[in-house]
């Protein structure tokens, strides 16, 4: 993301999407109430008296809405905005912006301070490298991009079975497998623009993998960065970011972090610890000032941000941070499972 135009004393930003963790940022910025302003498609009216109109043409116009609902495909790398026209043609009427990477958008409203936290955060995460983790064992590969969100899992790989192979024939087997799987990787890294790779699984095939990189896929293998962990498949991919594998990529990884302090928290409510959870007790803690970190999900924050709004500022006040978790990972969802809201202690209340 990056910001073309702040102007605070009058409630306006202007971004440049450049991203699809640009348009997930924007899903929790942009709020039903706030005028949204963009270039954007529109059909001619048409003045004539014709009992039968033909279809009218599309032309570019520049429009404000006033927001009334946010839909974010992540799938389609698209976010929709829907709202009521309040500058421009067509005034009254209801129109849609649909943002994808490469739009630009005008944003007034009552900026929060979380609100501008999250812009940082976006513009400071576009200059760094996206990381595509591959969970490798001798069935399969799991592949996922680590996203701001969370991880966006790609899919699997599997490697076809074929009962007892003399040993010529497993390694034919294997070798086609891989080369499958180096395919699929370029074309990731290619399409998304990444510029790291961690290969990590159980046993010995993600060495014979490199080893196979090393002599066919030179570029790819320079990429690609070994590690170990327990097992494949999607629990693989789960654990290289709670080992921080991708802090060791990009120290100031998004994703890493929230999974970290989520089980940082569990941790400390298991042992009875410095930690609570829930509104009520979060309030109570941030009355005595003894919020270090308050983990709010983004669910939560989206649906309920004026019963949560008194606690954010208190926190802020005694110097506790307010994180936002992502409940697009595995992190968030424990959130959730809490009520959405809970706190790192600095001393037990």
């Amino acid at each position: 993301m990056r910001v073309i135009h702040k102007d605070l004393k009058h409630g306006r930003i202007k971004l440049a999407v450049e991203t699809l963790d640009d348009l997930w940022h924007l899903q929790h910025l942009v709020e039903p109430g706030d005028i949204a302003m963009a270039s954007t498609w529109r059909r001619e009216r048409e003045t004539g008296d014709k009992l039968r109109p033909e279809r009218l043409e599309k032309r570019r116009v520049t429009l404000s809405i006033r927001v009334e609902s946010v839909e974010f495909h992540k799938h389609a790398n698209r976010l929709r905005l829907l709202g009521t026209i309040i500058e421009g043609p067509d005034m009254g009427k209801h129109h849609s912006f649909s943002l994808e990477p490469g739009s630009a958008l005008a944003i007034t409203k009552e900026w929060k301070p979380d609100h501008l936290q999250r812009i940082r955060d976006a513009v400071r995460a576009s200059r760094r490298p996206r990381v595509l983790l591959v969970a490798l064992d001798d069935s399969s590969a799991e592949l996922a991009l680590v996203r701001q969100y969370g991880l966006d899992e790609l899919g699997a790989i599997s490697r076809p079975r074929a009962g007892k192979l003399y040993a010529v024939e497993r390694e034919a087997d294997e070798k086609k497998f891989f080369h499958r799987l180096a395919e699929a990787m370029k074309d990731v890294i290619a399409r998304e623009g990444v510029r790291a790779a961690i290969v990590a699984g159980p046993g010995f095939t993600k060495d014979a993998f490199t080893a196979f990189l090393r002599e066919k896929f030179q570029e790819l293998a320079l990429t690609v960065r070994r590690d170990d962990v327990s097992s494949g498949g999607r629990a693989g991919l789960y654990e290289m970011v709670r080992r921080g594998l991708v802090e060791r990529v990009s120290q100031e990884d998004r994703v890493s972090r929230e999974i970290s302090l989520v089980e940082q928290l569990m941790t400390e409510i298991a042992k009875e610890g410095l930690a609570t959870y829930g509104k009520a007790e979060a309030e109570r803690a941030a009355s005595v000032g003894a919020i270090e970190k308050l983990l709010v999900a983004d669910e939560l924050l989206r649906a309920n941000r004026v019963d949560v709004e008194e606690l954010l500022e208190e926190t802020r006040k005694t110097r506790g941070e307010v994180v936002v978790i992502s409940t697009e990972h595995d992190g968030g969802k424990q959130l959730l499972a809490l009520g959405g809201i809970a706190a790192l202690l600095r001393f037990k209340i």
